[in-house]
């Protein structure tokens, strides 16, 4: 299987582009939610850089859907509780090697 990457972009209230990648998404309480990470261009331009999570509400019409950015704060931690639990459970299923990085400016 084929794992492919997935970005959008919208724009903000200033009418400002954002950029996303898609995650995953949740149902929680009966609603869709997109778990989604910020993306940005590195300094140089060449690479993405993926920034915090933000939680969207996925709003089904028809055949389309709509996503909208949530603003209630008990809403947004519900999803966010949920979404940490599923990270808690991959990460514990995984066979993941932890691997010690040493900062350069110790060095």
């Amino acid at each position: 299987m084929e794992n492919k990457l997935e970005f959008f972009t919208i724009s903000d209230e200033e009418g400002n582009e954002r950029h996303f990648m898609y995650v995953d998404t949740l149902e929680v309480d009966g609603k869709s939610y997109w778990i989604c990470d910020e993306a940005y261009p590195d300094e140089n331009g060449e690479e993405i850089v993926l920034g915090d999570s933000v939680v969207f509400r996925v709003i089904k019409e028809g055949e389309d859907f709509v996503i909208e950015s949530v603003e209630d704060e008990e809403e947004h931690d519900k999803v966010a509780e949920e979404w940490e639990k599923i990270e808690d459970e991959e990460f514990e299923e995984g066979d993941y090697e932890i691997i010690q990085v040493e900062d350069e400016e110790k060095k």
